[in-house]
C-alpha cells in the first residue's frame, strides 16, 4: 500500500474495514443491474467500486472482471489500455453483509471522462459474447455495488501519529 499516492492507500484501508464490520457508509448501494448500465465516469484523480457479490457466485464474477481487465489491457485502444492500467481488484478476506463477498476496484489514476461501466467495457471488449457476460456478471450480484471518486490528501506528518 505504500506506493499508492496521498491518501488512497488509507481511505481504502478506511473503507475495507467500515464495509467488514458492517458499518453504515455515507454511500448509496444501487442494484448492480442499474449501476453498470449507466456510463460510469469518475470525476476525481482516483474512483474505487465496491462489489458486493454473492458467495455461491465469486467464482463466476471473477472469471467475467479478469477476463475483461485482461482484455482491455491487451486492447488495441489507448483508451481502454489507459482504464486497465489504474485497475486493481481486491477481496475482502472477511465475509460483507448478508454472507456477501466484498470486491473493491480501485481505479488510480481513473481516466479522465472515460467510462467505466462494464456493460460498455464488455461491449467495447467482447462485442459477439457481451450479452452472456454481462447476464453472468449481473447475476452474481448479492447487496450491490457503489462507485465512489476518491481525491488524494495530504499524508499526516509522522509526529501525527
Amino acid at each position: 500500500m505504500a506506493s499508492w499516492p496521498g491518501g488512497v492507500a488509507r481511505a481504502v484501508g478506511a473503507l475495507a474495514m467500515a464495509a467488514g464490520a458492517g458499518a453504515v457508509l455515507a454511500v448509496a448501494l444501487t442494484r448492480a443491474s442499474e449501476a453498470s448500465q449507466e456510463a460510469a465516469a469518475f470525476d476525481a484523480p482516483a474512483g474505487l467500486v465496491l462489489n458486493y457479490v454473492e458467495a455461491g457466485r465469486a467464482e463466476a464474477f471473477e472469471s467475467v472482471t479478469s477476463r475483461l481487465h485482461g482484455a482491455l489491457a491487451g486492447s488495441g485502444d489507448a483508451r481502454l489500455r489507459a482504464q486497465a492500467s489504474g485497475w486493481r481488484m481486491y477481496r475482502a478476506q472477511q465475509p460483507g453483509p448478508d454472507g456477501n463477498v466484498l470486491y473493491v476496484w480501485l481505479f488510480d489514476p481513473a481516466a479522465p471522462d472515460a467510462d467505466y461501466s462494464v456493460a460498455h467495457l464488455l461491449g467495447e471488449a467482447f462485442p459477439d459474447e457481451v450479452q452472456s457476460l454481462y447476464e453472468t456478471y449481473v447475476g452474481a450480484f448479492g447487496a450491490g455495488q457503489s462507485r465512489i471518486g476518491m481525491e488524494p490528501v495530504a499524508a499526516p506528518a509522522d509526529d501525527e501519529f
